[in-house]
């Protein structure tokens, strides 16, 4: 890894999170700074790329892994490197004197694409890249906890930055979570209310992301050999809110199925579903609570099971009408319920009323006629 020295920079004191630590702010070039291994906007990213190439990622170049990352649209390079091209890197990168990156993971690899497609176009290196500006930390003031504060506020605070895609945002939370968990020796609830003051969000969404990843978890694990479970991981990424919205209709409040095994059999036919990738019948998320109820349905549930999900858009709808007509049994409820309780009627209530007994006549004659 890259030394980088501390001894002639001033340190300035920075807040993270409730906790004052010395920073080093000075600029470095792009070919000192190390790329973050192990961080979870790009971890599947990174076990994509070795399982496609048969190479660790040490052994990859910086330039293959910074052209596989950005054919993935979800990492968004190629605008924020035009954005470096025209005003530089804004924002300081966040690295450690051991050369470690904290933060600045997207800006690292949207730099080194914008210096892959000048060279390629022949074009002179921009100067903004040999005078990144950085914010240097010891590792000899750093815990590990203190590391994943640093984390939480550049990259999980709400603020101007491409938000973090749900699936590591769970995880996130989740490190943040196991960590303080162990090495607080907190209790559960003690550990979930850390969560909710450093990531600034409520106990549900914090219950919800930790729930969510754990379900993810279970459709990666039945995936048999490493190939599929790679592939699996693809699809969490790109279908996260998918498996949150699943476990919110089927495992939490009044419409959760109580009973165990019916569970299984609707959570093993969303997974089949969703091991399907490009295949998958679910188109959008509003097609997933028709679906975790379709096991309550006598008829919707055959229909699913002996088409294999193709006639899920038609379950869709077939559940969908039953419940507009549920809808229409409550207001016609609360009619009845209104007329029994009414006092003295208006007189042009009175009048509705005789036009419905007079319309209601005529139906019936005109059936039996």
């Amino acid at each position: 890894m890259t030394v980088i020295s501390t001894l002639k920079i001033e340190p300035k004191r920075k807040l993270f999170h409730n906790e004052w630590i010395n920073v080093y702010q000075t600029t470095l070039p792009l070919e000192k700074i190390e790329f973050w291994k192990e961080n979870n906007r790009t971890i599947f990213t990174f076990e994509r790329l070795t399982r496609d190439t048969g190479k660790a990622l040490n052994e990859i170049s910086v330039d293959d892994v910074t052209t596989f990352i950005a054919e993935q649209p979800m990492h968004g390079l190629s605008e924020l490197s035009k954005s470096i091209g025209r005003n530089g890197v804004q924002v300081p990168m966040i690295i450690r004197d051991d050369g470690k990156l904290l933060d600045g993971n997207r800006r690292f690899f949207a730099c080194h694409w914008l210096k892959i497609q000048s060279e390629k176009q022949n074009k002179e290196i921009p100067l903004s890249l040999s005078e990144i500006p950085v914010l240097v930390i010891r590792e000899e003031d750093l815990t590990h906890i203190l590391e994943l504060k640093i984390l939480t506020e550049a990259n999980f605070i709400p603020d101007l930055k491409i938000s973090w895609p749900l699936d590591a945002q769970a995880r996130a939370v989740d490190d943040y979570y196991k960590t303080v968990l162990k090495e607080n020796n907190l209790s559960d609830n003690d550990a979930l209310n850390m969560v909710i003051s450093v990531f600034s969000i409520n106990k549900t969404r914090a219950t919800d992301l930790l729930d969510t990843l754990e379900l993810t978890k279970k459709f990666i694990s039945v995936g048999g050999d490493e190939d599929e479970r790679i592939r699996r991981r693809g699809i969490v990424e790109g279908k996260f809110v998918y498996f949150w919205e699943f476990l919110n209709k089927t495992m939490k409040g009044r419409s959760r199925y109580k009973d165990p095994l019916e569970l299984k059999e609707v959570t093993d036919m969303f997974f089949s579903f969703m091991a399907m990738g490009a295949n998958n019948p679910i188109k959008n998320v509003k097609q997933i609570e028709p679906l975790a109820q379709a096991k309550r349905d006598k008829s919707a549930w055959p229909m699913l099971i002996e088409s294999g999900g193709s006639k899920l858009k038609v379950v869709v709808n077939l559940l969908n009408e039953k419940k507009e007509v549920r809808k229409a049994e409550d207001k016609i409820r609360l009619f009845y319920d209104w007329l029994e309780d009414a006092g003295e009627l208006s007189p042009a209530a009175k009048n509705y009323l005789l036009k419905l007994k007079d319309l209601v006549e005529k139906k019936c004659k005109e059936d039996s006629a």
